[in-house]
């Protein structure tokens, strides 16, 4: 994993005025990815045009499977996401459902590691593809972590924001800020 330094001067990074002993949660591989999944569902008394809204309060993204690859310490992550919609129709018929798909990312996943993943951010679509028929589409942009809680002697310069997984993003991925501003 490349890091990169936050924002220094021009004259480059001073050196640290201390270097402290701090326990953090340390990130031994990072990456965003784009799942795209579908699915069918039958909503009696709608008519279109049909909008969605994604929540991602209520969605969620767990690990489901580890298995190794074959490379000392790179497991293949199958992630189980459950994504929640809820989707109206012209009608005014709101429903909630759901959409679960999986997706399975190599990483670099040592023992002590904990593999995790997080929706950063989702867009929907749904058409009516027969009578009470209607057909949604949800893009959700993940990011896959392995984590392990350590000791480490640190001076900061920054956040890391983690690359593409191998697969091309669909939706701006990761989100743009990821994190919340530094002081200056």
């Amino acid at each position: 994993m490349a890091v990169t330094p936050g924002p220094c001067p021009d004259t480059g990074c001073p050196p640290p005025t201390e270097i402290d002993c701090i326990v953090v949660d340390k990130v031994y591989a990072s990456c965003v990815q784009t799942v795209t999944a579908s699915s069918t569902f039958t909503i009696v008394g709608c008519t279109a045009p049909i909008t969605c809204a994604m929540d991602l309060a209520a969605s969620t993204c767990t690990v489901g499977a580890i298995t190794p690859t074959g490379v000392t310490d790179v497991n293949n992550i199958t992630f189980v996401i459950s994504a929640a919609l809820a989707v109206t129709c012209a009608t005014g018929v709101t429903t909630a459902e759901t959409i679960v798909t999986t997706t399975t990312i190599p990483l670099y996943n040592p023992s002590g590691t904990t593999p995790s993943c997080t929706i950063l951010s989702a867009s929907c679509v749904c058409v009516l593809t027969g009578t009470a028929t209607v057909n949604c589409t949800v893009t959700l942009c993940l990011l896959a972590q392995t984590t392990a809680t350590v000791q480490l002697l640190i001076p900061t310069y920054g956040f890391c924001v983690p690359g593409p997984c191998e697969v091309g993003p669909v939706l701006p991925c990761p989100p743009s800020p990821l994190f919340p501003p530094q002081q200056t």
